[in-house]
């Protein structure tokens, strides 16, 4: 298992808990993308965000993923006030709509490229590839290209590469829009353990 990064280390790490106080984002249009947000997520709880196009809700998760600074408000992982603490040091997955993966790689390459990047020991990287490709029924596909590759099964290799690191947190921005609904079902029952 890859370990925290290094300043969060285990005696301050946050909990499961996540906290968001009063969370404003106002891009100065006039009009705030968030305003005076008030979430509790318990540790293991799924949440999902609904509401029309333009609510916030992406705006919220990439506040939660440090991509995006609050105008106002705190977010806390557990005791710890997060609103400073850069993206790369939350140990915090997120899977676009947009796929996000590199098209240089095949589809095994994509999912082990976080765990490559960390430096995890090769064998742990077969085994957890192995583990996630089964889980999201990819196993057969992940030596083709990116190209040979239909839009949901695209989508499966993205949640297998954000899923495969074990983070903390995991962000979902419509991941399953590219799915068909036996998939949809099958992935939402997974994610819930």
């Amino acid at each position: 298992m890859a370990s925290l990064p290094s300043q969060l280390s285990k005696d301050n790490s946050p909990s499961g808990n996540i906290t968001l106080k009063n969370i404003t984002k106002d891009f100065r249009t006039g009009q705030p993308a968030v305003k005076c947000l008030n979430l509790e997520i318990n540790d293991r709880e799924l949440l999902v965000l609904l509401g029309p196009s333009g609510c916030g809700k992406s705006t919220t998760l990439y506040i939660l993923a440090g991509l995006e600074t609050p105008t106002g408000g705190e977010i806390y992982f557990g005791d710890r006030l997060m609103n400073d603490v850069p993206a790369e040091v939350r140990d915090i997955s997120m899977v676009f709509q947009s796929f996000g993966l590199y098209p240089h790689l095949n589809a095994r390459q994509n999912i082990e490229f976080p765990l490559r990047l960390a430096k995890v020991a090769p064998e742990v990287v077969r085994s957890r590839v192995d583990e996630i490709s089964n889980l999201l029924d990819i196993d057969r596909l992940l030596d083709r290209r990116l190209n040979e590759l239909s839009g949901g099964e695209r989508q499966r290799v993205a949640i297998c590469k954000a899923l495969v690191r074990r983070p903390r947190l995991f962000l979902l921005d419509e991941p399953f829009s590219s799915l068909d609904a036996e998939m949809r079902r099958q992935l939402r029952g997974e994610l819930r353990y």
